[in-house]
């Protein structure tokens, strides 16, 4: 999957997961505080990500993401996990 194509997939994803938010005014430059997730909605956000996503968030480097752009570049960074 492209980066384009990534993007636009986590977009739709997390205006789903966001209230009264639409995809349409979401942008990289978001911030997930300024989208009405506080840091508890982040942490079920992340949760639904992996399993959306197949990517694992590290405990460590979650504490970093706080945009759509954040998201995305993580993503895009960290190979989806494979199951058998």
């Amino acid at each position: 999957m492209d980066i384009a194509e990534l993007e636009t997939k986590v977009i739709e994803f997390i205006a789903s997961k966001a209230e009264k938010v639409d995809a349409s005014s979401i942008t990289n430059a978001s911030r997930l505080e300024d989208l009405g997730f506080d840091s508890l909605d982040t942490v079920q956000l992340l949760f639904d990500a992996e399993e959306a996503f197949g990517v694992n968030f590290d405990g460590e480097e979650v504490r970093g993401l706080r945009s759509v752009g954040d998201i995305i570049d993580y993503i895009s960074k960290h190979p989806p996990t494979t199951s058998s």
